[in-house]
């Protein structure tokens, strides 16, 4: 596949044991990835598909995701789209051939952090991981952990949680995701207790990183 393993030592400067996901369908692709990211000190995590990797993430575990941006079913695109709204700060670099290329960038346009092209250069890529891990880092430094509430909610809270950003009421709420009142009732409880939130409108506010008001 034109893929080659050698690379200079000197750019092995990844933190040590963040996790990566790779989500890509070609098996040699995800084996390789994986044996470079291992090689600098970086847990490797492998999905064969977008519903694989949509099932088994888990919020605040990823430093950066690599994800290819053409697969079956379920492409890197809507994948990147269903990140976006349960962990916007975490950096996605698509990987891509040359025929994708404007899709990608029209990715990096909502937020991506960077596309590489198949086949790609290895060291271009250890560069390109290891920036991502760092901005990711330095992000979540910056917002002062002011966020890390929202990574402990489990994919229900979320859900939950965007309803309550909107302003919707419990009952509708329940009706949108075809579960009981009492449910979201408990599902609200739990977030605020998460956030440290007093109310509902603290809570939003808190979710849309404006200054919750006293």
């Amino acid at each position: 596949m034109g893929f080659s393993l050698a690379f200079d030592a000197r750019i092995m400067t990844a933190s040590s044991q963040e996790t990566v996901c790779i989500v890509d369908d070609d098996a040699q692709v995800r084996r390789l990835l994986a044996e470079v990211l291992s090689s600098i000190g970086l847990i490797a995590e492998q999905y064969a598909s977008g519903e694989d990797f949509m099932r088994r993430w888990q919020p605040g575990k990823a430093a950066c995701v690599l994800l290819d941006i053409r697969m079956p079913r379920i492409t890197g695109p809507e994948i990147h789209d269903w990140l976006r709204e349960r962990d916007p700060r975490l950096p996605v670099i698509f990987l891509t051939g040359h025929a994708d290329v404007t899709t990608a960038v029209r990715a990096m346009r909502l937020g991506a952090f960077d596309f590489i092209e198949k086949p790609f250069n290895v060291q271009q890529l250890i560069e390109r991981v290891n920036q991502a891990v760092r901005q990711g880092a330095e992000t979540a430094a910056a917002s002062g952990g002011n966020d890390g509430w929202q990574r402990s909610l489990t994919p229900r809270e979320r859900e939950v949680l965007g309803g309550i950003v909107d302003g919707k009421s419990s009952k509708l709420i329940a009706a949108e995701l075809g579960i009981s009142e009492r449910t979201v009732e408990s599902h609200r409880a739990s977030i605020m207790a998460k956030a440290g939130a007093s109310n509902a409108a603290q809570l939003a506010a808190m979710a849309s990183g404006q200054r919750p008001r006293d």
